[in-house]
């Protein structure tokens, strides 16, 4: 009886020490597969891209109660963590100098009291931009992976509005939602002609008000019409209409559908002036065929994940 006690005593130590060995050879490799989080001597940091629109951008890399911003100009800020209602909050006083940076979900926004028409880093998006395998073209996947899209790289990833509380995450949207993505096209893809700007963005909307009439053509103008449509398996109802105003016209595309109890506006606006009033010889008609292709490749290539 001894020496079954013995033998069995050392089968529980040798299973213990296999037990203990598995246990940190499995966390070791768990924590070897984190790529953004690193440790350092101030705690664990988050290393984090913030695309501002027109090529401006924040590398940003929050530490414990901290963050390191480095800006797309050269210019770098340390400031430290402050206590804030919504959001993260960052700020740093000084003479002449007042630094905040805001954070939440993937939107941020810089400013700067000493610097108060400096509107670069003032409306900033996360995303993951990657190449596309389509020349010329590049991936954007948003944050959480819920969605992702491709475009021209000569096209620019703009910053959206903080929050869950604005009406421009559709055109025409008369309830809350969230602008969740933004791609800008500067006036000088057409540059010497008519042509004012191009966007297009990503919005959605959880407001029962909002999904009730999702699929509906709300625009009361004589241009806007309805069709359906299916982009990557997902059936979409696809609305155009246009709108004036003070000599300018905005041409809207918009592609709804309902997703997840959310409705999901993939849309594009081009903006453009009246030929007829510019100075004769001022400007000539831009290729508005040319724009809007571009734009709809962008709309056909949106995915959910």
């Amino acid at each position: 009886m001894r020496q079954g006690s013995t033998i069995l005593r050392a089968l529980v130590i040798i299973l213990s020490i296999v037990a203990s060995a598995y246990l940190i050879m499995y966390v070791g490799s768990s924590r070897g597969l984190n790529t953004t989080v690193t440790s350092t001597s101030s705690g664990a940091t988050n290393h984090v891209t913030f695309y501002c629109g027109s090529g401006n951008s924040i590398q940003a890399v929050f530490a414990t109660s901290s963050v390191v911003l480095m800006l797309s100009d050269g210019t770098t800020l340390s400031l430290p963590q402050t206590i804030s209602g919504s959001g993260i909050r960052y700020e740093s006083n000084s003479v002449g100098s007042n630094v905040i940076f805001v954070s939440k979900g993937d939107s941020a926004t810089l400013s700067n009291s000493a610097s108060t028409t400096d509107m670069r880093y003032t409306t900033c998006i996360t995303a993951n931009i990657t190449s596309a395998s389509t020349a010329g073209y590049e991936n954007y996947t948003d944050r959480s992976s819920t969605f992702s899209f491709i475009f021209p790289k000569d096209f620019s990833v703009s910053g959206t509005d903080m929050g869950y509380n604005s009406q421009s995450w559709a055109q025409g949207a008369t309830t809350t939602g969230m602008e969740l993505a933004r791609i800008d096209v500067p006036q000088n893809y057409e540059s010497g002609t008519n042509f004012g700007n191009a966007w297009f963005t990503v919005g959605a909307s959880s407001n029962p008000s909002a999904v009730a009439t999702c699929l509906v053509n709300t625009f009361d103008v004589p241009t806007a019409t309805t069709t359906r449509t299916i982009i990557n398996g997902v059936l979409f109802t696809k609305m155009t209409f246009t709108g004036a105003g003070a000599g300018n016209r905005y041409d809207t595309t918009s592609y709804r559908a309902i997703h997840a109890g959310m409705c999901y506006a993939i849309e594009y606006t081009i903006h453009y002036g009246v030929l007829q009033n510019y100075p004769k010889g001022a400007v000539t008609q831009f290729n508005e065929q040319k724009i809007r292709s571009a734009l709809d490749h962008v709309a056909q290539s949106f995915r959910f994940l």
